[in-house]
């Protein structure tokens, strides 16, 4: 193979390779680099070079011997710049950080490395993760491969644009609101928010007990191998610590597996949604109709999500967290957040204890709402988008109703419905490629399950991108 060709392969083709002596790390890792070469699509904000080839030169030596430690031996994997790696610099896309090395690898991290995973670098975020359009104070925009003049979404912008560029299989990448989802949909990749705690984090920010750690790639099997790792306890972040055993994925042959089908999240009736989604949506759902997984039948059900509002309570909850993470800040740092973070600082601010309250009460009620739906539901299929990327630096299309008021607050999570739900509910989503508009452009399909149901989720999901592909066909 060539070298580019080896930077694109997949995790799994990448062990395959290693086990039968086709390659080793070392090639696959000189490949990566090379492949990376300036950063055409400044995906990264740290490139571990040294750390790498050392690291790919060990793990080869174990193949050698035909000893890998774990599952992700010699595989490269890049991490979100609001996760700490030892000895590495983070600045979380915020000039608040000078990009002091962290004193120590965060829980997630020491997985990785437990599994021989190759860390490749540091990719860019928008500033703490708080905005989706891609750009940040500290690293300029990243860039969409696909297509330049299109945003390549966030939070998880560099990410994004390192596998959509080829530059390796996978990423660690964090969702607060869709920061995986989002961005994956808008470049054809594939994204899982677990259920909150499957992934451990640390320590706790403000906005804890709706943020996930979650893998990107480009195939259902590479993230489902990833999570095979990362989807550890650790005892710093209690979250993580709970029971795992039973937690795999089971059918009883002849009981119809409910899938619920849904295109409106929220009062906004087709707020920007592509025209090509909905024919998709469609088409799907006559394919689905007869099939089996697993020796159950699919049952396709219909749902009705449009009384489902939270985007608007969300914003303002979000708002107040921003609040609460610079209440240490002085006057002088508070000059130096970026546009994003100044303007939902303010918001949290200028709201009342009585307008918190209730949007809290929305969130409850609507949190409430999603898990009735699953006590009748297995899983549940939507877009992950309302559409394909909008223009680079946005958020929005012109298209949606509320377009001008959105940008003015800012407030993405109203502006991709379909996303945050989920953060809201701690349930496992993921994100798949979907299809193309009319343009040529792509946007996904989410896959939703039951809180706890990661495994069924991943394994119905690999059912699901083989159908896609036959679609495709």
């Amino acid at each position: 193979m060539s070298r580019m060709e080896l930077a694109t392969l997949s995790a799994r083709r990448m062990i395959e390779g290693y086990a039968k002596g086709l390659f080793t790390p070392v090639e696959i890792a000189r490949a990566v680099l090379e492949a990376i070469g300036d950063d055409a699509f400044n995906a990264f904000v740290f490139l571990g070079r040294d750390d790498f080839l050392r690291d790919a030169q060990a793990s080869a030596e174990r193949w050698s011997r035909h000893s890998p430690i774990g599952a992700l031996d010699g595989v490269p994997v890049s991490i979100k710049d609001l996760v700490t790696v030892k000895d590495w610099p983070i600045r979380r896309g915020s000039l608040l950080s000078a990009g002091e090395p962290s004193p120590g690898d965060a829980p997630c991290v020491s997985h990785l490395r437990a599994s021989g995973a190759l860390l490749l670098g540091k990719t860019a975020t928008t500033e703490m993760g708080c905005a989706i359009h891609g750009d940040s104070p500290v690293h300029g925009r990243s860039l969409n491969p696909l297509d330049a003049s299109l945003s390549i979404g966030g939070s998880s912008c560099g990410a994004a644009a390192q596998l959509a560029a080829g530059w390796g299989p996978l990423a660690l990448g964090s969702d607060a609101g869709g920061s995986v989802r989002i961005p994956a949909s808008y470049a054809g990749l594939v994204a899982f928010k677990p259920s909150f705690g499957q992934i451990p984090m640390g320590p706790a920010s403000a906005f804890a007990e709706f943020a996930h750690l979650g893998p990107m790639g480009r195939s259902v099997g590479d993230l489902a191998l990833a999570m095979q790792v990362l989807g550890q306890p650790d005892v710093r972040d209690p979250s993580s610590l709970f029971w795992r055993a039973w937690l795999q994925a089971s059918a009883v042959r002849g009981v119809p597996l409910r899938i619920g089908y849904c295109l409106q999240i929220g009062a906004d009736l087709g707020a920007g949604l592509d025209e090509a989604v909905a024919p998709a949506m469609q088409a799907l759902v006559t394919r689905l109709q007869g099939r089996s997984w697993r020796g159950q039948p699919l049952e396709l059900v219909p749902v009705d999500l449009g009384g489902l509002d939270v985007g608007d309570a969300l914003w303002q909850t979000w708002c107040s967290r921003v609040l609460e993470s610079c209440l240490h800040l002085d006057e002088a740092q508070i000059e130096c957040l970026g546009p994003d973070l100044r303007r939902q600082r303010l918001q949290g601010l200028e709201q009342t204890g009585l307008q918190l309250a209730a949007a809290r009460r929305v969130l409850r009620e609507g949190a409430q709402q999603l898990h009735q739906l699953f006590c009748g539901l297995d899983l549940l299929l939507t877009p992950s988008t309302p559409g394909v990327a909008p223009p680079a630096g946005d958020f929005v299309h012109d298209s949606h109703p509320r377009a001008g008021e959105l940008r003015t607050s800012g407030n993405w999570l109203t502006a991709t419905p379909f996303s945050h739900p989920f953060n809201l509910t701690q349930q496992p989503a993921l994100g798949l490629p979907w299809g193309l508009n009319r343009q040529g452009l792509p946007f996904g399909l989410q896959l939703v399950g039951r809180r706890h149901a990661d495994a069924q989720v991943l394994s119905f999901g690999m059912a699901l991108e083989g159908w896609l592909k036959e679609s495709d066909s």
